[in-house]
């Protein structure tokens, strides 16, 4: 079973986080030694601290850089705007 520490710093992923959730999309944007800052793209962006070694339902999908442009084109969002500051 994944867990949050298989997911990568500044990449996108959608997850499941439990059974029954939707799809989430989420982009880990910092860690500590035992947690992971995550960064929600859903209705409401959120940010929420997780533990490494916390279980994800499923681990659905990595988006590659042609599919975030086209979630970009698709919702008018630059969501990796944040990493040229």
């Amino acid at each position: 079973m994944a867990t949050y520490s298989d997911l990568a710093l500044n990449r996108f992923f959608l997850v499941i986080e439990n059974e029954g959730e939707d799809i989430s999309l989420v982009q880990p944007l910092m860690e500590s030694s035992e947690c992971i800052l995550l960064q929600y793209h859903d209705i409401s962006e959120a940010t929420a601290w997780k533990k490494k070694s916390e279980s994800l339902y499923e681990l659905v999908d990595e988006l590659d850089d042609e599919q975030l442009a086209a979630y970009e084109d698709l919702f008018g969002e630059d969501v990796t705007e944040w990493d040229e500051e």
